[in-house]
């Protein structure tokens, strides 16, 4: 009897730790899966993560693709900086480093991508998620890079990403910073 209660608590455990794992229950810890999974090269499994909407406008150039497939062709190649465009480095930063700055989108900027014939008004889901639960989009916006992500179910997907190159730039906001330090009396800045 022992023996049997044993392999139950085993197998309830595993069974809730499977569960866990196939939801990321915050941005962040989003972010740190799909970046852990984009350097193990397991992209199957990264899947799950990225939003799976379908373009449909037509002057995007992408009509028929779904963001998932762009997002995981960004991750495949790993170059460039622009739409859908992954760095690992990056990424890395972003968790590392850059991680206060996932915040929840602000209501003009939510407002400005999902209005009627904005970018993500074209994915339904979405569109009312901006609209029932906006609590339950982020964004990233520094240096260039961008990342949007939406709960959908129970865990966050990445819906959209890029220039995480950007960040990466060492001169990156760096004039911008020498511009706003000020010089205090005693010869550091401000």
């Amino acid at each position: 009897m022992k023996k049997l209660s044993f392999l139950m608590l085993i197998l309830l455990l595993g069974t809730s730790t499977t569960m866990a794992q196939r939801r990321a229950k915050t941005p962040l810890k989003l972010l740190k899966i799909v970046y852990k999974l984009a350097e193990a090269k397991k992209y199957d499994k990264l899947k799950k993560f990225l939003y799976n909407g379908k373009v449909s406008e037509e002057h995007t150039g992408m009509t028929g693709k779904t963001l998932r497939e762009l997002l995981l062709k960004g991750i495949q190649k790993g170059r460039g900086s622009g739409d859908f465009s992954y760095n690992a480095q990056g990424l890395k930063l972003v968790i590392d480093k850059y991680s206060d700055r996932i915040v929840p989108i602000p209501q003009k900027l939510r407002e400005r991508l999902f209005e009627k014939n904005r970018e993500f008004a074209q994915f339904p889901d979405l569109k009312t998620i901006s609209e029932q639960r906006p609590q339950d989009i982020y964004i990233f916006d520094h240096k260039g890079a961008h990342i949007l992500m939406a709960k959908i179910g129970k865990g966050y997907q990445l819906v959209f990403w890029e220039g995480l190159k950007r960040i990466t730039n060492k001169n990156s906001g760096t004039s911008e910073s020498k511009k706003n330090s000020v010089k205090t009396t005693d010869g550091g800045e401000k």
